[in-house]
């Protein structure tokens, strides 16, 4: 590992950087007298959103013209059904293909050709899976958004922006001698040297980029910045109408890729990759260069904005989920 990463929270594993969170979960719980509180936060989400949630279930309530047209597949499929379900998205190479469970963008892979797509989908370890139109636009955000049930306009409490993982040449190195020195993804630089799509060993002309991942995760080498500043009414109000579209949703991060900020805003030119619940961080804090106190200040304060939420629907009749179904849920998830 390199060791600069060691002094960046932005890179630790999950659990270290999250273990003083345990604590504060602690308390909460002890106030709702419920271990698994969270859970009553997003009632059209299984467990909120927090553990194994289907994206398919709660994406396919939405319009078709805001996200991506999706085909439900397995690793059971043959090649003549996985060629149907490609068919079927009546699209072209490349697509995106991504676990219906999944999180923290594990399997989401960017899909080149047919032998990829089969390859791919048989060594899936999900037993469902979801091949999608490929988005081309630009920009992508995460828009951490909130509401209260006895509240008809929600907040916007995070805005994070994407930068994608881009090398550019300086007219001396290789792109595999830069991939190497590059912070964000030389951990995966086995995986992405098997990519014959690039001439590793090509001397990069100065000046020249090369896009090296082109999906929007920050464990995949995707740079996250801090764009609480583009926050507005306006915003607030078309991310609340996004949220009027499902009922029983109350909390989570809309992943959304879009031409640019003036057509998000209008509400044309945009594609909703993806919707977190109660899992969904305030991912802002990752910007390089943001404080650790300050990190952890505002975690804490959107675990208190779930707790309230789940105690007012909690008096509207929602129940959480009981310890025991939770805790084999987890266990299955952390194991597949």
């Amino acid at each position: 590992m390199d060791i600069r990463r060691l002094f960046r929270f932005e890179f630790w594993p999950f659990w270290l950087f999250y273990f003083p969170t345990y604590f504060n979960w602690a308390i909460l719980a002890s106030k709702a007298r419920y271990t698994t509180y969270f859970t009553a936060t997003n009632p059209l989400m299984n467990n909120s959103g927090a553990i194994n949630v289907s994206k398919l279930s709660y994406m396919s309530r939405l319009p078709q013209a805001w996200v991506p047209r999706t085909q439900l597949i397995a690793p059971s499929f043959s090649k003549e059904a996985l060629y149907s379900a490609f068919r079927a998205l009546n699209t072209t190479f490349p697509v995106i293909l991504k676990p219906d469970r999944g999180e923290r963008g594990k399997e989401v892979t960017l899909i080149k050709d047919f032998d990829q797509l089969v390859q791919k989908v048989k060594a899936s370890r999900y037993s469902a899976l979801l091949l999608q139109t490929y988005c081309n636009y630009p920009q992508e955000a995460g828009i951490l958004f909130y509401r209260l049930p006895n509240q008809k306009q929600g907040r916007i409490s995070s805005i994070t922006t994407k930068e994608f993982c881009v090398l550019k040449g300086d007219g001396k190195s290789s792109w595999k001698e830069l991939l190497a020195q590059n912070l964000r993804v030389k951990h995966r630089l086995e995986d992405i040297l098997r990519r014959d799509s690039i001439d590793w060993n090509e001397i990069a002309s100065k000046g020249k980029h090369q896009l090296i991942e082109p999906i929007g995760s920050h464990n995949l080498g995707t740079k996250f910045m801090n764009g609480n500043d583009l926050n507005s009414i306006l915003l607030e109000k078309r991310i609340s109408h996004w949220a009027d579209q499902l009922p029983g949703f109350y909390y989570g991060r809309f992943d959304v890729k879009y031409k640019d900020w003036e057509s998000l805003l209008a509400g044309k030119d945009f594609s909703l990759m993806e919707i977190n619940g109660v899992n969904a961080e305030p991912t802002h804090i990752y910007q390089p260069g943001y404080g650790l106190f300050k990190a952890y200040r505002d975690i804490f304060s959107h675990m208190k904005i779930i707790y309230e939420i789940s105690e007012q629907n909690r008096t509207l009749g929602v129940q959480p989920k009981r310890l025991k179904p939770f805790l084999t849920e987890l266990i299955n998830t952390a194991i597949r």
